[in-house]
């Protein structure tokens, strides 16, 4: 049996149509502030959002209230909200010790979304049969906190263990959708191209489709490459990091939104530079995702990337991943 990526995957109450992107909102790396960037998103009528499990528990009493009265605001008008573990964020800011599955089981009880990723251990055993039976007893401990909440498993490793493990922990705990970050996909992007393509094809011989998340993954033009690899859903920090060039879907440095300014309505708007620079990158991802969908959706996902890519982005995906314009 041939199993396809379906038009839309039920995450449990909600139905997300694929390939699909989370703006992520974080602590980590960013100028603003996890509070303010929901504040920008739901101002701007974002249809979907990540947000650490971390950021709030660590945010102090107000700004903690504010974060779960906005987050649960957002999921009462439609929003889809996924809430990513925190470990990126412990690692980061060196708080990896002392962040533990039980501050993370605190806010899965306390914080309203559509669906959470798993506790994630990011220094797995090597063994495959353990690392498995590892995620899928952290599964069903965070499954068992909030059992209305979807858990979506993370899967960490080396690239060449991960088609394996992820079909097995897909099989077990029989979930609609594995995480793996991006980084763990290999060095390049091509090579990231290629494990996508062996995650799919050992997850699809589980004979349901099972949807591939990329955690990290906000570069335009590389959630259109990893699509036709085979992953469905992606977050990353990109939008609030940088500013996208809409002509090209490159991405420069947020400073440079001076250059770009005139390609949106918020460009002529008097606005501070921070918001009309978020405003002007959410506006293309929504552009950008609603045109790459359908254009997948209708086959002809190599077609939308002849017509968005730079020539020579293009070329080489033809050379390298074999796509035939």
């Amino acid at each position: 049996m041939t199993v396809q990526r379906p038009r839309d995957l039920k995450v449990g109450e909600k139905q997300l149509s694929l390939p699909i992107y989370f703006p992520s909102v974080s602590s980590v790396k960013t100028s603003i502030s996890p509070l303010n960037c929901i504040l920008v998103l739901t101002a701007l009528q974002a249809d979907q959002f990540l947000v650490s499990a971390y950021d709030v528990h660590y945010a102090d009493a107000e700004v903690q209230k504010n974060l779960k009265d906005k987050i649960t605001e957002a999921m009462n008008k439609g929003v889809t909200v996924l809430m990513d573990s925190g470990n990126y964020e412990s690692f980061w800011k060196e708080k990896s010790e002392s962040w533990l599955q039980e501050n993370y089981h605190k806010m899965l009880a306390e914080i309203n979304c559509t669906a959470a990723f798993g506790f994630d251990e990011q220094a797995p055993p090597d063994d495959s049969a353990a690392h498995v039976r590892l995620i899928c007893e952290q599964h069903k401990q965070d499954q068992a906190v909030n059992a209305q909440t979807p858990i979506i498993p993370i899967v960490h490793g080396k690239a060449e263990a991960l088609p394996v493990v992820c079909s097995l922990v897909a099989d077990v705990t029989g979930v609609a959708m594995i995480a793996v970050p991006e980084r763990c996909l290999g060095k390049g992007v091509f090579a990231r191209a290629h494990c996508i393509s062996e995650i799919r094809k050992a997850m699809n011989a589980t004979d349901r489709y099972v949807a591939l998340h990329l955690l990290g993954t906000g570069n335009p033009i590389s959630i259109a490459i990893y699509t036709l690899a085979g992953a469905d859903s992606y977050d990353g920090l990109e939008w609030c990091r940088t500013v996208v060039d809409h002509e090209t879907a490159t991405l420069f440095h947020f400073s440079h939104a001076d250059f770009f300014r005139r390609q949106t309505e918020y460009g002529d708007m008097d606005i501070d530079f921070q918001p009309r620079t978020l405003a002007h990158n959410l506006a293309f991802y929504r552009m950008w995702m609603n045109r790459f969908l359908k254009s997948v959706q209708d086959e002809r996902g190599v077609e939308f990337c002849k017509i968005n890519f730079p020539d020579r982005i293009f070329s080489a995906c033809v050379d390298v991943l074999r796509w035939k314009p």
